[in-house]
């Protein structure tokens, strides 16, 4: 009976796996549509929120020039590729003071300091965002129903327009390449 038990449960994981895994360009949000507004605390102190208005805002920007583009990295603690994708991410980001670089935790069974710890582990100094509840991964269809694929990518102009969205990861792809095509430096 056990066995029977055990083999449900191996089946129900390969299936939600294969879903995953099925879905990986199902983002919500495409290039040129305006990007779905948010606020998230930050992961190095849950007291501070961080609007996505403060850097990315269509009227604001053509008044002032203050309005930078911001690439949003949604990681979790359990995520190998992520690993990867990250560090490589954040020396893109070092060299592009142009732009607001946030790793997005969408780990809700992580706690921020464990989540903190992760980052710095595989060398990667900005602190980013906590989505807690995942609401924003399930805006930008990351996440739905306590699951998230991740790594997903989503980079926004300074005019608040998206203008990339993918999810997973490849060694071999050409992401910085990507990145300084859709966000050109400034602009």
């Amino acid at each position: 009976m056990h066995y029977i038990c055990r083999m449900r449960s191996l089946l129900l994981l390969v299936a939600t796996v294969s879903a995953l895994h099925a879905g990986e360009s199902t983002l919500k949000v495409k290039p040129g549509e305006v990007a779905p507004r948010f606020m998230l605390p930050k992961l190095d102190d849950d007291r501070q929120r961080l609007a996505l208005s403060q850097f990315v805002d269509s009227a604001k920007c053509s008044r002032q020039k203050s309005c930078k583009p911001v690439v949003m990295a949604f990681w979790s603690t359990s995520c190998v590729p992520c690993r990867k994708e990250l560090p490589r991410l954040q020396a893109w980001a070092d060299q592009r003071p142009d732009v607001v670089f946030w790793p997005i935790l969408v780990d809700a069974t992580t706690e921020s300091t464990k989540g903190l710890q992760w980052l710095e582990s595989v060398g990667v100094a900005s602190k980013g965002l906590q989505d807690p509840y995942q609401a924003v991964g399930a805006r930008y269809g990351v996440c739905e129903h306590s699951l998230c694929n991740v790594p997903a990518l989503v980079a926004i102009g300074s005019d608040g327009r998206v203008k990339v969205a993918h999810q997973g990861y490849a060694e071999t792809s050409p992401l910085e390449q990507e990145l300084n095509k859709a966000l050109p430096q400034g602009k």
